[in-house]
């Protein structure tokens, strides 16, 4: 409450896979970032982190949104199918329009919410 009474900036971040899927969640969020590989890449990365197997990776990806889908929505997109420099460069160049873009609490959050 305090920080929506003086109109402080806030960044916040949030990792939500399925933020399109959860119908009206988006719209909380003043700019969106998808993150996108190749969905051969996706596959290989659940399986080597969440120890899927290929049928299990693949029904998991085939139930969510399309990368392509997602891509359309978001503000900004991130290609993290390439070397980690690259994506690291697309980060650093993407941090300057993200801070010019950060609205105050007051903006974000109704005066009925934070009552």
């Amino acid at each position: 409450k305090q920080w929506y009474q003086r109109g402080v900036a806030i960044t916040a971040g949030g990792d939500i896979p399925l933020l399109y899927e959860t119908k009206g969640l988006s719209k909380y969020f003043s700019s969106i970032i998808v993150v996108y590989c190749t969905e051969k890449q996706q596959a290989e990365r659940l399986i080597d982190r969440e120890e899927y197997t290929e049928e299990e990776a693949s029904v998991r990806i085939n139930s969510q949104m399309s990368l392509q889908e997602k891509k359309k929505l978001a503000n900004h997109v991130i290609d993290n199918s390439g070397l980690f420099s690259d994506t690291e460069v697309q980060v650093r160049d993407l941090i300057p329009n993200l801070r010019s873009g950060i609205w105050p609490v007051r903006e974000l959050v109704g005066a009925s919410l934070v009552a």
